[in-house]
């Protein structure tokens, strides 16, 4: 996920936008409103305090050096105060070998078995193995259905019982380009068979696990690579996405608050979904940066689009140069914590 963002170039200076938006002032009262939204911003986005009941985590319980499952659990729940958890069930060949084999829950099991009283999860339910480029291997002769029926059926029968368990969202960033199981189910360039897995999934959670909320799947960073992304989600929407979902996902990294208060910009376009929202993605690289971008960018964001709910920082844990890493934790002996990290534990 990171390494898109990271390529995605940096969107239109504040700058140029002010004075695109005072060339225009004068055309009508949206662009007047625009325009002093944008000087706002140019004066500074303001630092405020956290709404820690909005708060959520992508924790993957992946990296052993962190710690056990149980001890992860109790330092995102206990020591940081979070009790919304967002957790990765990824489909590939360590899960299933082949077709003609089960799926191997132990590793998910030991994860889902685990989860402390008053924390609620959301199950991300994403890739594919490298046996399903063998198109023989698809039921229906179509790799969207494959994927329903050999991972989100599966997975949902089993987990429909558990009551952490709070839904499932149905894949991750299809729009981002040179992935391969977004080019294999044919999602990167058309929203609309996207659309077609998210209503197959729909009706297959819907009748394991009634109960269960739905989420769809976050494009990458809807602010970024304007209009370009923002475009994807309106296809998204144009092609009934609303059907067939309880909460409406988007991903937010970078800044760009240019493209929140633009006239049909980022904010009109949630503002417009009429659905439950979350930000199951948003978070900064380096241990001194998290806490100023939470604090700046996710007020602002309630500010202008109060229909969100929660906020799902990227990510608890990982490891690498805390200049760069996203996690609060990342495993260094000098940094080994971020700046969030710290207020989290020590503002409980």
């Amino acid at each position: 996920m990171k390494d898109m963002r990271r390529r995605i170039s940096v969107s239109l200076g504040i700058s140029f936008f002010i004075a695109v938006m005072g060339s225009l002032l004068a055309c009508n009262s949206d662009v007047v409103d625009q325009a002093r939204d944008a000087i706002d911003i140019a004066d500074g986005v303001p630092r405020k305090e956290i709404d820690r009941t909005k708060l959520g985590i992508n924790a993957f319980f992946n990296q052993s050096n962190f710690g056990s499952t149980s001890e992860q659990y109790s330092e995102v729940t206990n020591t940081l105060g979070i009790k919304h958890i967002r957790i990765l069930m990824a489909w590939d060949n360590a899960v299933q070998a082949g077709p003609a084999s089960l799926p191997n829950f132990s590793f998910y099991d030991s994860i889902l078995g685990s989860v402390p009283r008053g924390v609620d999860v959301l199950v991300v339910l994403t890739g594919v193995p490298t046996w399903m480029s063998d198109r023989s291997t698809w039921i229906a002769d179509n790799p969207r259905t494959t994927f329903v029926n050999r991972w989100v059926q599966p997975t949902v029968a089993r987990y429909s019982s558990n009551p952490r368990v709070i839904g499932f969202q149905i894949w991750n960033e299809p729009n981002m380009l040179g992935r391969f199981d977004n080019s294999l189910l044919q999602l990167d360039t058309n929203p609309a068979n996207y659309v077609e897995l998210l209503a197959q999934a729909h009706a297959t959670i819907k009748q394991l696990a009634p109960n269960k909320l739905v989420v769809n799947a976050a494009t990458t960073a809807i602010n970024q690579n304007f209009p370009e992304t923002l475009d994807y989600n309106r296809a998204l929407r144009d092609n009934g996405i609303r059907n067939f979902i309880d909460v409406f996902a988007f991903h937010y990294y970078g800044r760009q608050y240019e493209n929140v208060v633009r006239s049909g910009g980022v904010g009109d376009f949630l503002s417009s979904m009429g659905n439950r929202l979350w930000a199951t993605e948003s978070g900064a690289q380096g241990v001194t940066q998290q806490l100023k971008y939470v604090e700046q960018t996710w007020p602002f964001l309630s500010e202008k689009i109060p229909a969100i709910e929660r906020f799902y920082y990227y990510q608890m844990y990982e490891s690498g140069d805390p200049t760069t890493s996203y996690g609060l934790k990342n495993g260094s002996s000098d940094q080994p914590v971020s700046d969030l990290y710290v207020w989290l534990r020590d503002a409980q």
